[in-house]
């Protein structure tokens, strides 16, 4: 998750507000949604952990973690598959953040669909970007509030929502995640302290996925 300019306080309330509001409607619609169990995202994140685990050998070169590819839906079984016909990690075989956390989901309820408004029109998706997530597919929480496999969402002013992982528990200042990093170029468990500059610049919201 790459960040090239920090979310202001007001685009920051701003992307909160929005998804408030959304919670809101989706609660008093004539649809009934329920979130996902405790149980539910805690087998989910299992799921992503064995991405960052995932051990593979290129050219006799032990690697882990499966590889960042923005845009990319890679399940552990394709994307091995990919690396023996000799794609590379990163340039057509890999993950990006939103496909981890839908991928997770979707290995534990293979149903899953998304909600995507566009122009006030609600239609169901296979796939959902952290934009798309965060505004129609969450039930906002407060971070003293979440359980292992909740999602957390990190932004930055102009672009919006654009990062999404899952949350692994707090140890101190540093919150723990899981996620496919761009910056690292692969699905890691890594930590983000509380105070520094990169939470306090991007962290946007958090919640837990609506089961669909």
């Amino acid at each position: 998750m790459k960040v090239s300019s920090r979310l202001n306080l007001g685009a920051r309330c701003y992307l909160m507000m929005v998804g408030s509001v959304m919670a809101c409607l989706l609660l008093f619609s004539t649809t009934a949604v329920f979130a996902f169990s405790s149980q539910e995202v805690r087998e989910a994140l299992d799921v992503a952990m064995q991405y960052a685990d995932l051990e593979y050998s290129i050219d006799d070169e032990l690697m882990q973690g499966v590889a960042y590819f923005y845009g990319g839906q890679d399940t552990i079984s394709s994307y091995l598959a990919k690396i023996e016909q000799g794609v590379r990690p990163g340039e057509g075989a890999g993950i990006d953040a939103s496909g981890l956390v839908v991928n997770a989901y979707r290995a534990i309820y293979p149903e899953l669909k998304f909600v995507h408004n566009t122009n006030s029109k609600e239609t169901m998706v296979a796939d959902a970007s952290s934009m798309t997530l965060y505004l129609w597919n969450i039930r906002p929480m407060k971070l003293e509030d979440l359980e292992p496999g909740d999602l957390i969402f990190f932004g930055t002013e102009g672009s919006g929502i654009n990062g999404v992982s899952l949350y692994v528990g707090r140890q101190g200042e540093s919150v723990r995640i899981v996620t496919a990093s761009q910056t690292q170029g692969k699905v890691v468990l890594t930590g983000i302290r509380m105070g520094g500059d990169y939470w306090k610049g991007s962290f946007a919201g958090a919640g837990r996925l609506i089961k669909r």
